[in-house]
């Protein structure tokens, strides 16, 4: 499929902010939340984040963080062209291999109840742990 990712720069900020943005929007608008470039580009600095590259083009990007047991995907954003290519499932199988690396137990997400991505979540193994307005909180155990 020829993948990769890459620790991303300060340099990709203004990417990440828009493809978010972007995908972000219709859900945004639904729950009357209002989007703050700049309360992004400051989380973004206190990430761990990964760009996704498909043969050498910039496709989206992944952001973590941690504490001492768990692995969390604060942000999973692909291009829209590249949606319903495997791609999400592949970024979400390096989130894994970190976690595992790490000696981490879990990962651990939040996804609007009507994102489709929960699908995507729920085959890779990923259960509902609770939930927060419109959000559900899900998490993956880990393979020790």
């Amino acid at each position: 499929m020829d993948l990769l990712i890459s620790l991303a720069t300060i340099n990709h900020a203004v990417f990440a902010c828009e493809l978010a943005k972007a995908n972000m929007r219709p859900y945004y608008k639904r729950y009357e939340i209002e989007w703050n470039n700049d309360n992004f580009l400051q989380e973004w600095k206190t990430l761990e984040s990964y760009i996704i590259y498909k043969s050498e083009t910039e496709v989206g990007f992944l952001s973590l963080s941690s504490n001492s047991s768990s692995l969390y995907i604060r942000d999973i954003h692909l291009s829209e062209k590249y949606l319903n290519k495997g791609i999400g499932t592949w970024a979400i199988s390096q989130a894994t291999s970190i976690a595992a690396s790490r000696g981490l137990g879990s990962i651990r997400l939040k996804v609007f109840k009507d994102n489709p991505a929960k699908s995507l979540y729920e085959r890779l193994g990923y259960l509902v742990v609770g939930t927060e307005n419109n959000l559900l909180r899900m998490e993956y155990r880990v393979a020790a």
